[in-house]
């Protein structure tokens, strides 16, 4: 069973991070997807990099939550889509994360914990999803 454990290193040094919600959840691998641009600004589709590789998850049953502010994710239920992009990595996601992601197959059970993070550098404000922890789970759990 390999597990997979990022730190929040991938945010540069001059960033703050706030945590703003925290799911741990088992769920099931479902398939990898291409999600096109949408043409949503001046620079798509040529410099947008909008267009994303999706790895998506279906959830089973949320193991933990935690939201320690009045901002972030809400819980995820049973049933709920986890889309991971398996193109980059999120502020704060290691890329072995989407080694393991690609190593999987429809059906493949997963524990994953999500980290609903805000993000402050010296030139924007923005929220990050980062995978922090991902593991394979025998089908029997």
């Amino acid at each position: 069973m390999a597990v997979v454990a990022a730190a929040c290193s991938a945010v540069s040094p001059a960033s703050e991070s706030e945590l703003l919600a925290r799911n741990t959840v088992l769920a099931v691998y479902e398939n990898t997807v291409e999600q096109p641009c949408r043409f949503m600004t001046a620079d798509c589709p040529d410099r947008c990099d909008h267009a994303t590789r999706a790895a998506i998850f279906r959830v089973i049953k949320n193991e933990s939550y935690a939201k320690p502010g009045q901002y972030g994710d809400d819980k995820m239920e049973e049933g709920s889509i986890v889309h991971i992009n398996t193109r980059k990595d999120e502020p704060g996601q290691a890329p072995a994360v989407r080694e393991l992601i690609s190593e999987l197959k429809p059906g493949d059970r997963v524990r994953m914990t999500i980290h609903h993070n805000y993000i402050k550098d010296e030139s924007a404000h923005y929220p990050a999803r980062p995978v922090v922890q991902i593991e394979r789970v025998p089908a029997a759990e």
